[in-house]
């Protein structure tokens, strides 16, 4: 988490502690080595997919650290080694949940964009409802209600983004971004 820590350090929210810094940076040294053997040894003696898993484990390490640049370079990197569609729209996902926690509404877009294209290719139906999902929170975050309404309602019976937020949480953003948006009648049917 040292990125992270580093971040909120210069954004004042943490005061920085210069042993607290280091001891995580050893740590992440230790296991991006721990990465780094497992990825050359997937090479060496493995298959194609191990060699995609080895990649995909260090991407995630760094999403979990917050590092957001290594983590986007490295999920570029995954996806050169991935062959399926749907592994391919995860890759997606994981870049959107990145974009919208740290709110980058550039990456999201581009995001959105991308797997839009991958599902034209050949993916599966419950991924096309999670994009959805994803799609409506962006559209609500840019205060489009109309369109996350309608992605959202079409979403309610399928939901599985559970990465994102409960389905409680769920049903409170489609309440409320319907109850905006749609008028009496059009409510009460949906």
């Amino acid at each position: 988490m040292a990125p992270l820590y580093q971040t909120l350090a210069a954004d004042s929210v943490l005061t920085l502690d210069q042993k607290v810094l280091d001891s995580m940076r050893a740590k992440i040294e230790e296991e991006l080595k721990k990465l780094d053997e497992k990825i050359a040894d997937a090479e060496e003696n493995l298959g194609e997919s191990e060699v995609r898993e080895a990649h995909l484990a260090k991407s995630l390490f760094f999403i979990r650290i917050g590092d957001k640049d290594k983590a986007l370079e490295q999920l570029k990197l995954t996806e050169t080694k991935t062959v399926a569609v749907g592994q391919k729209m995860d890759l997606v996902f994981y870049t959107l949940q990145m974009g919208f926690f740290d709110m980058d509404f550039d990456l999201i877009s581009k995001s959105i964009d991308r797997a839009k294209k991958l599902f034209e290719e050949g993916g599966d139906w419950e991924r096309k409802n999670r994009l959805k999902v994803y799609e409506g929170l962006f559209c609500m975050s840019t205060r489009n209600f109309k369109k996350a309404a309608d992605l959202f309602l079409d979403s309610i019976s399928t939901f599985t983004t559970y990465e994102l937020f409960p389905y409680d949480t769920f049903i409170f953003y489609t309440v409320l971004t319907s109850i905006i948006t749609l008028d009496r009648v059009s409510l009460k049917q949906r």
